[in-house]
């Protein structure tokens, strides 16, 4: 996949994300899923992860823009940062929350922007050189992946569930 094919991919899928959002309400987005979050807490989630690979194209630091310390984004399990995603997040306002979601992926799709094709066939380590842990060799382009269009997708059924309710 390219640069063009991948933008193309993320904006169609996060069309389908911001339709899913734009039927709920407010109150609605408020209101707690399946998996015991509520709305807002998917999207505050989604909004992590996207600042957290925005920051990794920008060389810049991933944890910190996720708002997750070292230790737990280092050393503990993907649920662990997870969960402290969530915690950090969860008392925090609608209004406050929608904002980070639509900031973080301006900031993923303009760092996106600013590589190359080359540059998305680079590993992790090219983007955070100084953080611990190997590096798989794995393309940069699966992080990015990972983090847009299949997060949404794992994360779209939730939102929509909400839509049924009144």
């Amino acid at each position: 996949m390219n640069k063009v094919e991948l933008v193309k991919k993320i904006e169609e899928s996060r069309a389908e994300l911001e339709a899913a959002i734009g039927r709920l309400s407010q109150a609605q987005l408020t209101q707690i899923t399946d998996n015991g979050w509520a709305g807002k807490d998917h999207l505050a989630h989604l909004a992590a992860w996207e600042a957290g690979i925005a920051a990794l194209l920008q060389k810049q630091v991933r944890h910190e823009a996720m708002n997750v310390d070292a230790e737990t984004f280092w050393h503990e399990s993907e649920e662990a940062v997870n969960e402290m995603i969530y915690e950090r997040n969860r008392e925090r306002p609608l209004a406050d929350i929608l904002a980070f979601f639509h900031e973080s992926h301006q900031q993923l799709m303009a760092a996106l922007g600013q590589l190359s094709d080359e540059d998305l066939q680079k590993s992790y380590s090219h983007f955070q050189p100084h953080q611990p842990g190997t590096d798989s060799g794995a393309p940069i382009i699966g992080w990015v992946i990972g983090n847009t269009y299949e997060h949404y997708e794992l994360h779209r059924p939730y939102l929509a569930q909400l839509a049924d309710r009144d």
